[in-house]
């Protein structure tokens, strides 16, 4: 058990037998009999335990367990413990379920005979006190919490089972119809709807009605949000609510007040993100609230020391005069790579503890979901127990899972993602939510600690079974995975995925062995994606299979020769991708890319194009992300131009653009400007993967 108690007088839960007892009515006579039946299954032990009457007589050597739900108790739960009695009341049946499993699990530390290998291991010390949930919704989304009775035994909540509709998804269940769109700038768009209108409430309320219950013991929960951009309709209705063309709450408000009248038995919300940024003149009804989306907080564990943390603050207390009900919608992965690992629980922890002081009441983890990523049963465990005491000691919560589950490797394990907490704490770099694996190496990211485990995790795995040998497998399988991206960043260098063959670049054996290895987890079925959007790893399997048929000759331009990169911005970007002799990935900006917007400018010191009579560059094409080939490129020498080209691409369906330039009337010993433009508005974004240079 991991809480400590300052209660002078400790009553263990050691007895010789147990005898459970209970209020007499229907809800705790229930709670009785749930956690006698579970505790049975647990023990081949038949008289160690026994169900009574509240009055009845209790054997010498016996604990009586006395259980109760009281809808009306002034806290979540209270437990009076005496050398014979342990009474533990309980305000709900949620909270009897994970009470009992906490039970389960601490009972199981002190009578061997009792199996509890499956149940994480309890946090609660069954001593004298009265609490409350340090947040009344708790969901970690990670895979492991999608699984309904775990997230019960955990005391999460889960929006499968919860939620009527969920996120921006409306979108699902509105149909096409007169007055359901939005107005903008006086035209109609169907990227956003009409709020304000009857339409749309006419087909959200019948939606409810036919779907849901009407009882209230059965009431869900729905999530009325704009379609995920910053659109806001500006209709003579929604400005009358208080809309404008930035801000759609006050039109958005009104409609969940509509439905929230109209469905006292359920709960309705919005979430503070793009449109939604200002809270309208009127308050929200009673069984109404609001996420506050974390994405503009860095993910660090000083971030109060962050003005955007006050900022934030700021607006929930500006919210928090219009509802009663706030709860957080925050982050806790890097959605560009789930498999590399994170060290993610520190800042979670701060986050905890700095919100739940300013009165937010909810949490909902925006994590990996339903995807696998690395650690996510220890993540989701330890956040699970964070969400209900923001106290708890994350080393203790994590060796504890840890020596449970993986009995064999629990200490390596440990060591590690420790260490990797630490080590990001101490950087006081802020991880990126969108990270590509450059940025992950130069924020938080060891790599000699990392294939150091990955090689001790690999002879550990013979010795190991059960859970611990299936879950290692997982782990990896995303390991593979991550000494792939290792791999790739090393290029042609030692430790690198890539060596010249026949004067052609292309994958070694080293890179090849990980490929057939990764496929095979693939195929398995360990692993599906690495990553939120258009994440296959199927197809980033793919991009590796094609490298060898590019037929890359050996880039002859010297990585120090180029001197420098400066964006738009004048932000001065990282060179190293576009002299590294190796290829981008055709689908994927951060996969030996380097990006940015508008323009691109790179400078090349004397000598770069000496004896070189050919100069490719290699531009990404990706419409999802803005990524087109540029408008203009010119190349400077002395300040004259030497070249320059309008480029006009009408070739749709390639994902990369190669411009081709000659060197012949380019001086050798003079510094040249590379100028790299677009003009496309709806291409904004520029990405190039190396300046390759032949003879």
């Amino acid at each position: 058990m991991l809480f400590t108690s300052c209660e002078s007088d400790f009553y263990g839960l050691d007895a010789n037998a147990y005898v459970l007892t209970a209020e007499q009515d229907a809800a705790s006579e229930q709670w009785q009999e749930y956690l006698f039946n579970h505790l049975s299954k647990r023990t081949s032990k038949k008289d160690l335990f026994s169900r009574a009457e509240d009055n009845g007589n209790i054997p010498v050597n016996h604990k009586q367990i006395h259980l109760e739900i009281a809808a009306d108790l002034n806290n979540d739960y209270c437990i009076q413990h005496t050398k014979n009695k342990l009474h533990i009341r309980v305000k709900t049946k949620a909270i009897a379920t994970w009470m009992s499993y906490q039970l389960i699990e601490s009972l199981g530390q002190v009578k061997k005979e009792i199996k509890t290998e499956d149940l994480p291991p309890a946090y609660l010390t069954f001593t004298n006190q009265c609490k409350d949930f340090d947040f009344t919704y708790r969901e970690p989304h990670y895979a492991p919490n999608t699984n309904v009775e775990y997230a019960a035994l955990l005391g999460t909540n889960n929006l499968d089972t919860e939620w009527g509709i969920w996120g921006h998804n409306i979108t699902r269940i509105i149909q096409d119809a007169p007055g359901v769109w939005a107005e903008v700038n006086g035209k109609i768009t169907q990227e956003q709807y009409c709020f304000s209108g009857d339409t749309l409430y006419n087909q959200l309320k019948e939606y409810i009605q036919d779907n849901f219950s009407d009882k209230p013991e059965e009431g869900m929960k729905f999530m009325i949000a704009p379609n995920d951009n910053l659109l806001s309709c500006t209709c003579d209705r929604c400005q009358a609510a208080g809309n404008t063309d930035k801000n759609a709450a006050p039109a958005v408000v009104l409609l969940i007040n509509k439905l929230a009248k109209q469905f006292r038995q359920h709960q309705f919300f919005t979430i503070r993100y793009h449109s939604v940024n200002e809270p309208p003149a009127y308050a929200f009804e009673d069984n109404a609230g609001l996420f506050f989306s974390t994405i503009e907080l860095p993910k660090i564990t000083n971030f109060k020391d962050n003005s955007k943390f006050q900022s934030s603050i700021d607006e929930i207390e500006a919210w928090k005069s219009k509802t009663k009900t706030i709860y957080l919608w925050d982050y806790s992965s890097n959605f560009d790579d789930y498999l590399t690992p994170l060290p993610s629980l520190n800042v979670l922890k701060a986050q905890l503890q700095g919100f739940k002081e300013e009165g937010v009441e909810g949490i909902f983890l925006n994590a990996a979901g339903y995807d696998y990523s690395s650690f996510d049963d220890l993540k989701t465990y330890v956040a699970a127990a964070l969400m209900i005491n923001t106290e708890l000691e994350i080393d203790k919560l994590t060796k504890a899972y840890l020596k449970k589950f993986y009995p064999k490797s629990h200490q390596l394990l440990a060591d590690y993602y420790l260490q990797l907490e630490d080590d990001f704490a101490t950087k006081a770099k802020p991880y990126s939510l969108y990270a590509g694996f450059p940025e992950v190496k130069s924020s938080y990211f060891n790599v000699s600690n990392f294939l150091s485990l990955n090689e001790s995790l690999q002879k550990f795995l013979p010795k190991t079974k059960g859970y611990e040998r299936e879950a290692l497998e997982k782990l990896l399988a995303a390991f593979r995975y991550t000494s792939l991206q290792i791999a790739y960043s090393n290029g042609l260098n030692k430790g690198g995925a890539f060596e010249v063959v026949d004067q052609h670049v292309r994958p070694n054996r080293f890179a090849n062995t990980l490929m057939k290895q990764l496929k095979k987890d693939v195929d398995d079925g360990k692993l599906k994606v690495f990553k939120e959007s258009n994440g296959d790893l199927g197809d980033y399997l793919a991009q590796w299979n094609a490298y060898a048929g590019k037929l890359q000759k050996p880039n002859q331009l010297k990585s120090t020769k180029l001197l420098s990169v400066v964006s738009n911005e004048n932000d001065v970007l990282d060179k190293t991708p576009l002299a590294d002799g190796v290829l981008g990935f055709n689908n994927d900006f951060h996969q030996g890319w380097v990006t940015a917007s508008k323009t691109m400018t790179l400078i090349l010191e004397e000598g770069a194009f000496e004896q070189m009579k050919e100069m490719k560059l290699r531009f990404l094409k990706n419409t999802r992300h803005q990524y087109g080939a540029p408008t203009k490129v010119e190349v400077l020498q002395g300040g004259k131009a030497i070249f320059r080209t309008d480029i006009v691409d009408t070739k749709e369906g390639d994902s990369v653009y190669t411009l081709t330039i000659s060197l012949e009337k380019f001086e050798a010993n003079t510094i040249s400007e590379i100028k790299i433009s677009t003009s496309n508005p709806q291409l904004s974004r520029l990405g190039l993967d190396e300046v390759q240079v032949f003879n």
